[in-house]
């Protein structure tokens, strides 16, 4: 179990610490909103939005891998193939991902909800949940580990938002992709260690 924790805690440090959308909206709101009004709005995100998306997902997951061993087998491999692109992609990106958006919790939600990368993302980073037998729990789990660092990135942006720090995107690149490519390779020893029957 705490092999999962730790592989689920890599995979939620990606999302942090990744200079996406967000957290450009939260470096842009920090500002001029206090640090209070922002963990509003992302707790609300959070309840309303984020977990439902989370839970939908998970459960798929774990639906479509009790159908048959072969295909949870193959749900590794594919995982561990997506993220690798991710962690290219990642790698390859100078630029900081993009602009911001308005940051309030609506905002997070539609932009959650259309996103291509996060329903292709959170099915491989779901993989890593296995603490128990139970499906829902594994789901509530595996978004409470992440909780903790999301919390900490609404501070650390805004914090970096107020002070106007400039940042090395480049070097921030690559630390993320060296995160995804590490838990691309979790989720290759995991699937090889059920080809191998262990």
């Amino acid at each position: 179990m705490n092999e999962a924790i730790l592989a689920t805690f890599v995979f939620w440090s990606t999302f942090v610490f990744t200079i996406g959308p967000y957290w450009i909206g939260i470096m842009s709101a920090a500002k001029d909103t206090s640090f209070a009004v922002l963990y509003k709005n992302f707790l609300i995100y959070c309840l309303v939005s984020w977990f439902p998306l989370n839970a939908i997902l998970g459960f798929i997951v774990g639906t479509v891998g009790n159908l048959h061993e072969g295909i949870y087998t193959g749900l590794y491999f594919a995982g561990a193939m997506v993220i690798f692109y991710l962690a290219y992609q990642t790698a390859q990106s100078r630029d900081g991902t993009g602009k911001g958006l308005d940051f309030n919790w609506k905002m997070m939600a539609l932009v959650s909800w259309s996103s291509p990368k996060v329903w292709t993302t959170i099915p491989a980073g779901f993989l890593a949940a296995t603490y128990t037998s139970n499906l829902y729990l594994n789901i509530v789990l595996f978004f409470l580990i992440g909780m903790p660092l999301f919390l900490f990135g609404v501070y650390f942006w805004g914090m970096i938002g107020r002070q106007g720090a400039r940042l090395a995107k480049g070097k921030i690149a690559w630390v993320n992709a060296g995160l995804l490519a590490g838990f691309g390779v979790y989720l290759l020893y995991r699937g090889f260690l059920l080809v191998q029957g262990v």
